[in-house]
């Protein structure tokens, strides 16, 4: 874009230079807390087009005078220039999201009875086992997983295969996911779609799989100004993998229309999928071959606060046996003496710290006085 005697533009990728007026300004990323960039002038900049205006275009007053108007002319140019790349980098996090950091531990989903869920090794079949929720090689590991930090909700399942694969966005053909319930009955589905060869996403989506919200998206990392780090796959120290995910805890209560929130009494059932609806469950199950949350424990997404400890009352007094001689009480604890006395002054009861301040305001009174009568 360019106007005679007036404005020059052009921007390279990602913003990183744009010239207006003759100046090139060149947007530098410095490592700071909040991702801030710095722009700086740089030299003289190209033109995008011939700089011959077109017949009917009429010549534009010159460069802006004044700091205001070159300011403002700059921020038309690098508004103009950036706005495709701004769009293309809110892909990666649709909602605005910002993915959180894992959790150093995570809670074990149990059925009741505080029994394991250790699902069956290799009852189904793709590939490498990328689908196939596992028990860890000795078939007694727990299968599912997950805690939450208060805001965010992790989620983590156990799998016979490497879940990873980088050429197809992310992750293998499958979707990992759990369905939540509320009083037996599924409420929500969260998951890590990867079925799609491109671009892999992680999701909230109702009941019936009729509507979602994309959460996190390839390339998942937070890295460059990016904030979609919300899935990943694993080793799980077993000779197995894992597969993790997360979301907003918020996004669970909108999806799920106030249903469920970190403290609601839920029943989780996890499990994989390749079925084009994002909340069926149609490959492997943690238990059994079809969703049923009669055998699950019943929890809360957010850990509940530990009941406070109630310190042991003290111990009755031993009674004293006859004719024994009363027990004399220990005195009470007295300052040292030479401590008592060194803040006491010798005009009596005026601390010595105050006496001080005295002296050395009535000095230097005395003093600045001196000085200035010689």
């Amino acid at each position: 874009m360019h106007h005679p005697g007036s404005l020059q533009i052009v921007a390279e990728p990602y913003c990183s230079r744009v010239n207006a007026f003759g100046r090139e300004y060149i947007s530098r990323v410095r490592p700071s807390p909040n991702g801030q960039t710095k722009v700086t002038p740089g030299s003289a900049g190209r033109v995008i087009r011939p700089p011959g205006p077109a017949p009917h275009s009429r010549s534009m007053p010159g460069p802006p005078t004044s700091i205001r108007g070159s300011v403002g002319a700059l921020a038309l140019a690098g508004a103009l220039a950036c706005l495709s790349i701004s769009a293309a980098f809110a892909t990666d996090s649709p909602s605005g999201d910002h993915a959180q950091a894992w959790p150093s531990t995570w809670r074990a989903y149990l059925l009741t009875a505080n029994k394991k869920v250790s699902d069956v090794i290799g009852d189904v079949g793709c590939g490498s086992g990328y689908c196939d929720v596992s028990s860890g090689t000795s078939g007694t590991l727990n299968s599912v997983y997950f805690n939450s930090d208060g805001t965010t909700a992790f989620f983590r399942i156990r799998l016979a295969g490497d879940p990873r694969k980088a050429s197809a966005g992310g992750f293998q053909s499958t979707t990992y996911l759990l369905q939540i319930a509320v009083g037996g009955v599924a409420r929500v589905a969260v998951g890590l779609d990867g079925k799609n060869p491109q671009r892999d996403f992680v999701y909230v989506a109702n009941a019936d799989g009729t509507a979602h919200t994309e959460v996190y998206a390839t390339p998942f990392n937070n890295a460059g100004g990016e904030f979609s780090a919300g899935a990943r796959g694993l080793p799980d120290g077993e000779g197995q993998y894992f597969v993790d995910w997360q979301v907003p805890l918020v996004r669970i209560t909108q999806r799920s229309g106030g249903a469920i929130t970190g403290s609601t009494p839920v029943q989780l059932f996890f499990g994989t999928s390749q079925s084009a609806n994002l909340a069926v469950l149609n490959k492997d199950f943690m238990i059994g071959n079809a969703v049923d949350f009669g055998g699950g424990s019943i929890v809360t997404l957010v850990p509940p606060n530990p009941a406070p400890v109630v310190a042991p009352p003290a111990p009755a007094p031993t009674p004293r046996p006859p004719g024994a001689p009363a027990s004399v009480a220990p005195p009470p604890f007295l300052p040292d003496a030479r401590v008592a006395q060194s803040t006491r002054s010798p005009f009596g009861a005026v601390p010595v710290a105050l006496m001080s301040g005295i002296l050395l305001v009535v000095g230097g009174v005395l003093l600045t006085r001196s000085r200035r009568r010689t």
